[in-house]
């Protein structure tokens, strides 16, 4: 029985790599769930080599906190906990903010061009819809604005780095919990994001996402249940 949906090429580079990156994007989107679990052997097989490399990849997972090993039993998928949710948002403002510091001095015309086309229908499915409808117009329009936003910084490296964080949050559906709570100021914020890119103004840009990462920070530390426990979390 298959444990995942698609294997990919294992020569663009080093095996244990290629399985590291597969698992652990199988993890953040929810296809291997919390608690799922398997063997070394099960996952050398899924991807036709020899353990060694499945050993190592796996090896790099549990490292990094995604898997834990039981002995004599295999491997689980770890559920991460309320304050190493929080902590990947601290890492998130930390990325993004630099991202866009570097996008206001960067961005191209055609990226601003683009980005005001995709505001201006942020902008008018706020004014013409509601509820659910409104929701499922918003979700890939700021996806794509946030694109353009993050990707103008010319880093592929910080680039990488920041969707490797939101996948994370996307598997606790983060965004779902905390968009419906704030639409208004979450496109406002955008518009003066816009703004601070077109005057090429780095800090203006970083203080505009800071404020608008705080408050979503916020949104989700009490629409998540876990106020409580992270009552003195720090969000630097």
């Amino acid at each position: 029985m298959s444990i995942l949906k698609d294997v990919p090429d294992l020569h663009a580079k080093p095996m244990r790599e290629i399985i590291y990156d597969h698992l652990w994007k199988a993890i953040a989107y929810g296809e291997l769930v919390a608690d799922a679990s398997f063997t070394d052997q099960e996952i050398a097989d899924e991807f036709g080599v020899s353990r060694t490399p499945a050993r190592e990849a796996l090896q790099m997972l549990e490292s990094n906190g995604y898997i834990e090993r039981i002995p004599m039993k295999g491997n689980k998928v770890r559920s991460l906990s309320p304050l190493e949710l929080a902590h990947t948002f601290v890492i998130r403002k930390a990325l993004e903010t630099l991202a866009v510091k570097y996008s206001a001095l960067r961005i191209t015309d055609a990226e601003l061009s683009e980005l005001g086309a995709v505001l201006d229908r942020l902008e008018a499915a706020r004014d013409s819809l509601s509820g659910e409808k409104l929701l499922d117009e918003l979700f890939p329009l700021i996806k794509r604005f946030n694109e353009i936003a993050f990707e103008s910084c010319g880093s592929q490296r910080i680039i990488e780095n920041i969707w490797r964080q939101r996948q994370i949050l996307d598997r606790y559906r983060v965004m779902r919990l905390v968009l419906p709570n704030h639409v208004q100021k979450s496109i406002a914020r955008r518009r003066r994001l816009f703004e601070a890119f077109r005057a090429h103004d780095p800090e203006a840009a970083s203080a505009v996402w800071t404020e608008h990462l705080t408050e979503s920070f916020a949104i989700w530390r009490e629409q998540s249940g876990f106020a409580d426990q992270l009552r003195d979390f720090m969000f630097f």
